[in-house]
């Protein structure tokens, strides 16, 4: 009896090998079969999930320093206001200072969050943050444009890539430049764009992303310097 089980259960295990083998390659296949728009469409809806698992990643620090935001209790700042009064230097030493008169124990966090109760000192280190984030975001945006304008990849105009279709990422561009320049141009009409080489050459010639066609002005220090 106890034979005919162990027989049993040895065949029931190699069924589960051989099933869970053929399973694995069906998963392999139908994963080699999801084309650009699949792929496309998963970047799309991930962009915005945490990096933190990748070895290495920016990200890792980023979270630390949100943390330590976190145990001071800063998270409901604007973190815009936020980084512009970081950034105004010793212009900030005064604000702290009448906080500090105010709540004698607190942290800077929460001399900070006092200070931007002043609705100029608020406004204004918006606008400068708004100034910061914009250099900082453009910076980045123009080091990637670099990267692959330097690729051989980038410089073939007969390159695979641009005969496929256009990515989401580039429709939303795309969509986003002729909104705003039908905006400045009502008779503004855009080329058929169907190939990714198409849009990428679109884009290019358009300025690229819109968001970084005029930067903010920096506000003046003066201002407070004079109160």
């Amino acid at each position: 009896m106890n034979a005919i089980i162990t027989t049993n259960a040895s065949m029931l295990l190699e069924r589960a090998q051989r099933l869970s083998t053929r399973a694995l390659a069906i998963k392999g296949k139908r994963q080699a079969m999801v084309g650009d728009a699949h792929r496309e469409l998963h970047l799309a809806e991930s962009w915005h999930l945490r990096r933190s698992a990748v070895q290495g990643s920016v990200d890792n620090r980023v979270y630390a320093h949100g943390s330590a935001e976190q145990a001071l209790g800063a998270l409901d700042l604007c973190p815009i206001a936020a980084l512009g009064f970081k950034s105004a230097g010793a212009l900030t030493y005064p604000w702290l200072l009448d906080a500090a008169a105010e709540m004698p124990g607190g942290t800077y966090c929460d001399h900070m969050r006092i200070a931007l109760e002043n609705a100029e000192i608020r406004r204004f280190c918006t606008a400068l943050g708004c100034w910061h984030r914009f250099q900082w975001k453009r910076s980045v945006y123009q080091r990637e444009l670099l990267t692959w304008s330097r690729k051989a990849i980038a410089q073939d105009p007969n390159a695979r890539w641009r005969r496929r279709s256009v990515t989401l990422r580039q429709r939303y561009l795309v969509d986003l430049i002729i909104e705003c320049l039908t905006a400045l141009h009502p008779d503004f009409r855009a080329p058929p764009l169907e190939k990714r080489g198409d849009a990428h050459d679109f884009i290019r010639d358009f300025g690229g992303n819109p968001v970084f066609w005029h930067q903010p002005s920096r506000p003046h220090f003066e201002f407070f310097e004079r109160i």
